[in-house]
């Protein structure tokens, strides 16, 4: 082992050592904070996905509507 492996060995047991020290509230309120950004991306992602759904059959139903619009003119305009 070199002497860059024993200090990354001492780094790692030192910063558990730390972590095994904060009291409970503190590791979940550190959790917390930390899993917002992917728990904000998360959400965004399903909001996008739900809203984009919706969009969709929106658009559909206004193009059907619209045919059907089409339709209903060139039917009064022929006959």
């Amino acid at each position: 082992m070199g002497d860059h492996d024993r200090e990354a060995a001492r780094r790692a047991v030192r910063e558990a050592r730390l972590e095994a020290q904060r009291p409970w509230w503190q590791k979940r309120v550190t959790g917390w904070l930390f899993s917002l950004p992917s728990r904000f991306w998360r959400s965004l992602r399903w909001w996008g996905a739900e809203l984009g759904e919706v969009l969709v059959w929106w658009i559909a139903l206004a193009l059907l509507f619209g045919v059907g619009l089409l339709g209903w003119w060139a039917w009064r305009t022929v006959f």
